[in-house]
């Protein structure tokens, strides 16, 4: 018996012409380039003129301790140093500058010391430089000064960045311990490409020149001016500082100096109190002393510090805590902050 072929076998093969027919006439598109030839006239717009004096930094920045700046502020003392100094040198703006590398990125420290004259800050072109100041700081800069060079501060330390060259700009570093005022003249050109060195500001007595020239702080001059010495509340605050402060902000203040202290445990400190009582630091200031002392509670019940009763002959005595947790929780432990005329050793007899 003869077999004939079967109609329906041959719809498939129909159905996948007419699908290949329509993907090919719904998906396939003819790809152009697209210039500016192609797009009407009225959907152009003019690129806009650039203003004189202008720079662009294809970023946006704010200096530190003012709000940032926009094209109002192009006749600022910053955006004036760089117009002087692309005036001067052009050819230095459009020189790209290879990246600071590991080995150039700290190339020793160099020293400065302020005696009224302002510290000269010489900065390479798009490369950081570290200033380190005696003490933190807050900074005083032009409004526009994001326009030349970023800067920003971070404890003691200035971390300054010249984006452009620029002629010297007065910036103004005001200590926070002391309110001193630091004025510094930051410049950027083809001179100052090679100062990659870490700069350190120390702060001398004019009434000792001598010193000052040696960048150390008056050490046996004897026309330096004493330093002025700490009270009571700086003294203890001081040691507060050095204990519980991050190790970046524990900065050491003028005219105070740490003295050897015996470490030991003392007994009966805090008489009639089950805790365990170690001296961990003592500082002098004058004919002031002040000793810190750490206390921990070995009893099951919670502490009031008795700042009467501690043994010992003392101007004055505090406690970073006034009450301190059973012995072996996670407050049973706490400072207290002796101050006296004589050394730890002398007042505690």
């Amino acid at each position: 018996m003869t077999r004939t072929a079967s109609k329906p076998r041959q719809v498939p093969a129909l159905a996948c012409a007419v699908l290949l027919s329509c993907a090919t006439g719904a998906w396939a598109q003819e790809v152009s380039v697209a210039t500016l030839q192609n797009v009407p006239a009225d959907m152009i717009e003019p690129a806009p003129s650039a203003q004189p004096g202008a720079i662009d930094l294809g970023q946006s920045l704010t200096s530190p301790g003012s709000p940032g700046t926009g094209a109002g502020a192009a006749t600022g003392a910053a955006s004036r140093a760089a117009s002087a100094a692309r005036s001067s040198d052009t050819k230095a703006m459009r020189t790209r500058r290879p990246p600071a590398t590991a080995a150039s990125a700290r190339a020793g420290i160099e020293r400065a010391v302020f005696e009224r004259q302002p510290i000269a800050v010489p900065l390479p072109v798009g490369r950081e430089r570290l200033i380190t100041l005696p003490a933190p700081a807050a900074l005083h800069v032009p409004s526009d000064m994001a326009r030349v060079a970023r800067i920003e501060i971070i404890d003691r330390t200035i971390y300054a960045t010249a984006l452009v060259p620029f002629t010297p700009i007065r910036i103004v570093a005001e200590l926070i311990d002391t309110g001193q005022q630091l004025p510094m003249d930051m410049v950027a050109d083809k001179s100052t490409s090679d100062a990659q060195a870490e700069l350190e500001v120390f702060v001398v007595d004019p009434a000792s020149p001598r010193a000052a020239k040696a960048g150390a702080a008056a050490d046996d001059s004897s026309d330096a001016t004493p330093e002025q010495a700490a009270d009571m509340v700086e003294l203890t605050r001081h040691a507060a500082r050095q204990l519980y402060a991050p190790r970046r902000l524990a900065w050491t203040q003028n005219g105070v100096q740490q003295v050897e202290l015996n470490t030991d445990p003392v007994d009966g400190l805090i008489p009639g109190a089950r805790v365990e009582t170690v001296p961990l630091g003592q500082w002098r200031s004058g004919q002031l002393y002040v000793t810190a002392v750490r206390v921990t509670n070995r009893s099951a019940r919670p502490l009031e510090i008795p700042l009467e009763g501690i043994r010992g002959r003392w101007l004055a005595a505090s406690a970073q805590h006034g009450r301190i947790g059973p012995g072996g929780s996670d407050t049973d432990t706490t400072a207290l902050y002796l101050v006296c005329d004589r050394s730890f050793a002398a007042c505690l007899r």
